[in-house]
């Protein structure tokens, strides 16, 4: 009978199994580990209460409580039981009690306690509104659907893992975790956090989970422990969700807030938000830095208020309670810092509930505009210094704009010009202009659009009652956004100073022209002592006439040149330019000196080159007057006689134009250094009668032909002075 309950008990289709009476598995057949996963033999040792489903489990906890009473030894039920893979099955369960020692398989005997026979069968049991097909639904859609992971296993080793989850997370199948220890899915890093939990509530931790292909994947896995009735074992249930997204957005969201910060930084601009009712406010990093307070600060919004200037706190409290009645909050004003010191800040905001009938929160920005303020003040500085100089200035004051049109004028210009302010604007230039100065300053003004001549030079302009002024002008170019929009022009009223260097030049002339009677009478009386004697040859009827009135014509010529010369210092003449022979009128010069030279054994040594030339554009009778000046003013340093070296060249060309230059170079004691930075200034001499009148008169009138006067001495040696002029154009 024992070997065939083998053979029976081995080779039923259906599944069956023998349980000692406090619910242990004792053998269970092939098909009865079949229909809940288990390999043969896999069930033998395991408590049934460890393979019972949903709320059955508990009745199941109590050996025998499943077993028929004694009156019935074999009923029929259904019983639902947790597959090996995590899912349940509904098995069609009949329990039979074996009594008698014949029915007790190999291995058993009589008396060592109830024995039961399990045969059971799958049910396909049909969708219900009962807990079984709630649980079996559930179970489907948590296997196919879920998103995330949802496992159990015993001590740590998994039993169940959902299918779908698993494989699309972590690359699993369930037969490759199933059995496996949960750390060894877990970051090396993380298992401490595991290790240090207690697990006797629900807790939720956040660690990696390896991946099928080696990396690791941020997870939050909630557990939730649950004790089993046998000692030292217990069942955990994880939910795992994949946090890469949330990761992701995470950096974002930190990225995103470290760049807000360093915007704040750059822009200086920081951020609040605060309920006005709690009095409580939050303050950005950026705002703490520019109200100088710590990181660790946290005011009221009365604080807050009182870190204002004192002057400003009613008007930001103003500003706040508007705000509350709907207005947007806009506050300027200062803030003290801790030193003291006062900081300029522009702070706005609004007020909005976050939920529907909630006290209104305040949010908004602050701004450091300190720098703003400072820049708005220096503006405002060099605006009032800017009007003060127009306004002020003695000097005529007008700007232009690239056509030449006046756009403003300060009351200076008013004074020179006679039109009022509102007459001048509008007004071309030229429409002030003396009638001659027209073609010179219409060729000249191109290039000061283009801020190429900003040199000063003299013009002439009509007054609105008719009369000539002479003015002295400075052009300085109007740049706006590098581009030249216009210019000013600072002119000065030198009409007066004209007349007087007119006199003053009067004054030269006379006094050079006194100085050279001397030296002119002796020139006369040569020719008149001749002419005296060939009348005299004449009257006796001596010799042949038409010689002497020949050699006498001559010497007549000589006296007319001699008094044209004279004649030209003392007599004032119009003042005309043309292109002169600077080579001749510097001989002419030497001519005219020589006579009063040779009175005091002075040498007068000339040097030109051969011909005609260099040629000059100038006034002839201004240029000489120079010249007589400088040699005179040789000749009186050299009181023992000596050698006047005179050179007249052309010295190549400039970036203007071709110069000539007149070197003279005595052989007098020389001036002291102290006394050459002085030298042409008006009633400065180094003679004991001069009044250095002559030397500022050749300044001026080298100055206006274009040229300038250099000197350089050397104490006991001699003194050099050049006269450069330019040369005249064509030359």
């Amino acid at each position: 009978m024992q070997s065939l309950f083998e053979r029976v008990f081995t080779q039923l289709s259906s599944g069956a199994a023998l349980l000692t009476g406090d619910g242990k598995f004792v053998r269970a057949n092939k098909a009865f580990c079949a229909l809940l996963g288990y390999p043969e033999g896999g069930l033998q040792g395991v408590w049934e209460a460890e393979v019972t489903a949903g709320g059955e489990e508990a009745a199941a906890r109590q050996p025998g409580a499943w077993a028929p009473d004694s009156l019935t030894p074999s009923c029929t039920m259904e019983k639902r039981y947790l597959h090996r893979l995590g899912h349940q099955v509904c098995l069609s369960v009949q329990q039979t009690l074996l009594t008698q020692a014949a029915e007790l398989p190999e291995g058993f005997e009589a008396g060592s306690g109830s024995v039961y026979l399990l045969e059971a069968r799958e049910v396909k049991a049909l969708p219900s509104a009962g807990p079984s097909a709630c649980a079996s639904e559930l179970h489907h859609l948590i296997s196919g659907y879920s998103r995330d992971i949802i496992a159990y296993g015993v001590n740590g080793i998994l039993e169940y893992v959902s299918p779908a989850s698993l494989h699309g997370l972590l690359g699993y199948t369930p037969e490759e975790i199933a059995g496996v220890h949960v750390t060894e899915l877990v970051h090396p890093d993380d298992c401490r956090k595991l290790h240090r939990e207690n697990f006797r509530d629900s807790v939720l931790i956040n660690c990696r989970l390896r991946h099928k292909k080696g990396r690791y994947i941020p997870f939050e896995v909630a557990v939730n422990r649950m004790p089993t009735a046998i000692d030292g074992f217990h069942k955990d249930v994880y939910i795992g969700r994949d946090m890469t997204e949330s990761e992701r957005v995470q950096r974002a969201l930190r990225t995103s807030e470290r760049r807000l910060a360093q915007t704040q930084e750059l822009a200086r601009i920081g951020g609040w938000e605060g309920d006005l009712a709690a009095g409580e406010v939050i303050l950005s990093p950026e705002l703490l830095r520019i109200l100088d307070r710590p990181f660790s600060f946290r005011p009221s919004f009365r604080g807050l208020v009182n870190l204002l200037h004192p002057e400003d706190r009613s008007h930001a409290i103003g500003s706040l309670r508007k705000t509350l009645e709907g207005a947007a909050f806009h506050f300027e004003g200062r803030v003290l810092n801790r030193d003291g010191s006062v900081k300029y800040i522009r702070a706005q905001g609004t007020a909005a509930a976050w939920e529907e009938g909630s006290p209104p929160r305040l949010q908004g920005t602050v701004q450091d505009v300190s720098g703003q303020k400072l820049m708005l003040q220096m503006l405002e500085e060099s605006v009032d210094r800017y009007t003060s100089l127009k306004r002020y200035n003695l000097d005529g004051i007008v700007s232009l704009n690239v056509s030449g049109i006046i756009t403003s004028a300060n009351p200076a210009a008013e004074r020179i010009t006679g039109y009022s302010t509102l007459e001048l604007i509008g007004m071309h230039f030229k429409d002030l202009l003396h009638e001659s100065e027209h073609d010179r300053v219409q060729s000249v003004f191109p290039r000061i659009m283009n801020a190429e001549t900003l040199e000063a030079s003299e013009i002439r302009i009509r007054h609105r009652t008719g009369r000539t002024l002479h003015l002295l002008v400075t052009p300085a170019p109007i740049f706006v956004s590098r581009k030249q929009v216009g210019c000013y022009i600072l002119a000065k009223d030198i009409t007066e100073q004209k007349r007087k260097d007119e006199l003053l030049l009067k004054s030269e002339k006379l006094s050079i022209a006194g100085q050279l009677a001397a030296g002119v009478a002796h020139e006369i009386r040569n020719p008149l002592t001749a002419l005296k004697g060939f009348v005299q040859l004449m009257g006796r009827g001596c010799g042949s006439a038409d010689l002497y009135l020949r050699i006498m014509a001559e010497e007549l010529e000589r006296i007319e040149s001699i008094i044209s010369e004279l004649l030209m210092l003392a007599k004032p003449q119009a003042l005309r330019m043309k292109d002169c022979d600077l080579g001749t009128l510097v001989q002419e010069v030497v001519l005219l000196l020589g006579t009063q030279a040779s009175l005091q054994n002075i040498e007068i040594d000339l040097q030109r080159p051969a011909g005609s030339g260099p040629w000059i554009r100038g006034n002839s009778n201004q240029i000489k007057q120079v010249f007589i000046n400088l040699l005179k003013n040789a000749m009186e340093a050299m009181p023992r006689g000596g050698v006047i070296r005179v050179g007249v060249e052309e010295t190549g060309e400039t970036d203007a134009a071709p110069l000539s230059l007149v070197r003279i170079i005595d052989q007098g004691g020389g001036i002291a250094e102290e006394q050459l930075r002085v030298l042409g200034e008006p009633f400065y001499s180094t003679k004991e009668a001069g009044t250095g009148l002559g030397l500022m008169v050749s300044h001026k009138i080298v100055e206006h032909h274009g040229g300038s006067i250099r000197i350089t001495s050397e104490m006991g040696v001699g003194t050099s002075i050049e006269v450069v002029l330019p040369a005249a154009a064509g030359a």
